[in-house]
């Protein structure tokens, strides 16, 4: 329940009270249960869910990097290319170009 209220609204500005919630758990037990099936937090589900959205996203040469990192729920621009940059080794932009390349 909790990961699919996450991919249904990733968009928004989720909390981790907010996860909780969709799951009727506490904070610990959230905690828990997505370390034991996901290895993670579900703050860095979270993130990691927009990036892998954001990726997708980037195939469109019209849509700008921020109009993306605003559309996948990063509250700016340059945390979401600095987000972005640290899980892949490269800029959302880069990531586009080599993308284009390869089609």
């Amino acid at each position: 329940q909790m990961i699919e209220y996450i991919h249904s609204n990733y968009r928004d500005n989720l909390s981790l009270e907010d996860i909780c919630q969709s799951g009727n758990v506490g904070k610990t037990g959230c905690i828990r249960l997505f370390d034991q099936y996901t290895n993670m937090t579900p703050m860095l589900y979270v993130r990691n869910y927009r990036l892998s959205k954001s990726m997708e996203l980037l195939c469109d040469p019209d849509l700008t990097i921020a109009q993306i990192a605003f559309e996948v729920g990063f509250s700016g621009a340059s945390y979401y290319a600095e987000t972005f940059k640290k899980k892949t080794g490269s800029t959302p932009l880069e990531y586009r170009k080599m993308r284009q390349e390869i089609s």
